[in-house]
């Protein structure tokens, strides 16, 4: 397997980047497109692996994609069943928003994923499906990949079902099923916790821009999705992504570099543009125009340790662990037990940061940490294949003071393909070795 290779950086970096475009919302817009009777427009589109395992199982359940300059324009159709299996790739959230809409297919559709998406948990979310009267399965009847769904006139089924919250995208999946059945529907979270429903939230969003409304409760305990809607055709404009040039940004700050992003507009809904908040609260130089839709971070400002729920915003913790890992003092991350269930255990891959001179433990729920002035580097660290853990260790390594080697650097092809030459365009190093 071949091994990303990171030399300190021998320089401050000074430059302005294009944010990537949005994978959370090019997601949500591509299959709010495949379900509308109709043709839609999604503009601006990220082209992550994730999101092409979307378009390829989505176009095996009949929507029509057709390639536009920035995007494609979308036609969906009532769903027919798949010529093949389903392989939704690395991407959990296409497993978890597809699997229920299965049941709308004619015959039976099979689930399956890569070998990181095959062990992550499902067995909540099917036991939840059942419980709603959908005939949904795992081959080897462990809760995990493959899955195999049947058809089911989903008219008939309940009008109130509840879900274990444990990660979002599973009730996500459910409400996206409701307008399906036809008429009122309360889909309810175990214990009244729904862990990260910013993600939830902003495909609620989304859906009202295709036609759907849904009421949240204001504690995210119960989601009311009235009868009689239907998703509508709509056109969708997908912005930069924060969650992702979050890499850049906390690069900046923690090697006093300036670097700037364009093309993020923070009017529109952001679960991720906590990072921002962030960044301020620790002491650097963030400044924001939303009407120019530009962040940009000048490094070089003490760095101070924070206290973070990152509940709401957890896809940011393995960048958020370097930039923490370097705060004068103490830090902690809290409430975030779901990340040991993402495309690898995040807590525990982060703790590898003490091969680097980091001072990071494990607790329940989080990372606690004790700031160091500079990491020293000189480690080998595995990405798990997670492209979070890989791009954030490359930031790590870029503003240590040895070179470190990270294994798989094709993973960070999952969400941000373009991620290690846009930083090299701004002056860093990085080798490939086989």
């Amino acid at each position: 397997m071949s091994t990303l290779v990171v030399h300190p950086l021998k320089k401050a970096l000074e430059g302005s980047l294009k944010a990537p475009p949005s994978k959370y919302h090019t997601h949500r817009g591509l299959i709010l497109g495949a379900l509308a009777r109709g043709t839609s427009k999604v503009e601006g589109v990220s082209k992550s692996l994730d999101n092409m395992s979307t378009i390829r199982c989505l176009s095996l359940l009949g929507a029509e994609f057709e390639p536009i300059e920035n995007g494609y324009q979308i036609t969906g159709h009532p769903f027919h069943t798949p010529e093949d299996i389903l392989d939704c790739g690395n991407s959990g959230s296409t497993i978890h928003f597809l699997l229920g809409l299965a049941a709308t297919a004619p015959g039976t559709s099979v689930f399956t994923g890569d070998a990181s998406l095959r062990s992550r948990p499902l067995g909540p979310y099917i036991n939840a499906l059942r419980a709603w009267g959908i005939d949904v399965w795992s081959t080897r009847n462990n809760g995990l990949l493959p899955i195999v769904i049947r058809e089911k006139d989903v008219s008939s089924l309940p009008d109130q079902i509840t879900v274990n919250g444990l990660i979002s995208p599973w009730a996500t999946g459910l409400i996206l099923l409701a307008p399906f059945t036809g008429h009122d529907v309360t889909v309810h979270i175990e214990n009244g916790k729904l862990n990260e429903g910013s993600y939830t939230i902003l495909m609620i969003k989304m859906m009202e821009q295709f036609g759907v409304k849904v009421m949240a409760a204001p504690d995210r305990s119960s989601f009311f999705i009235p009868g009689g809607q239907q998703y509508q055709p709509a056109e969708a404009l997908v912005p930069g992504d924060i969650a992702l040039a979050s890499f850049g940004l906390v690069l900046a700050a923690i090697t006093g570099s300036h670097i700037k992003y364009t093309g993020i507009d923070l009017s529109v809904y952001h679960p991720e543009a906590k990072i921002i908040e962030a960044l301020q609260e620790m002491g650097a130089d963030v400044r924001v125009s939303v009407p120019e839709k530009t962040v940009e971070v000048y490094g070089g400002r003490p760095l101070r340790g924070i206290v973070i729920d990152c509940n709401d915003a957890p896809d940011m913790v393995p960048i958020l662990s370097v930039l923490l890992a370097h705060g004068e003092g103490e830090s902690q991350i809290i409430h975030a037990e779901q990340l040991r269930f993402k495309e690898c255990d995040r807590l525990a891959a982060m703790t590898q940061l003490n091969k680097m001179g980091a001072q990071v433990t494990e607790t329940q729920d989080g990372l606690a940490f004790k700031g160091v002035k500079k990491l020293h580097g000189g480690a080998v660290v595995d990405s798990f294949h997670d492209h979070r853990v890989l791009m954030s260790f490359a930031v790590a390594g870029l503003a240590a003071s040895e070179s470190c080697r990270i294994t798989d650097p094709g993973a960070a092809a999952v969400s941000y393909p373009g991620f290690l030459e846009d930083i090299k365009a701004l002056g860093a190093h990085f080798e490939v070795e086989d």
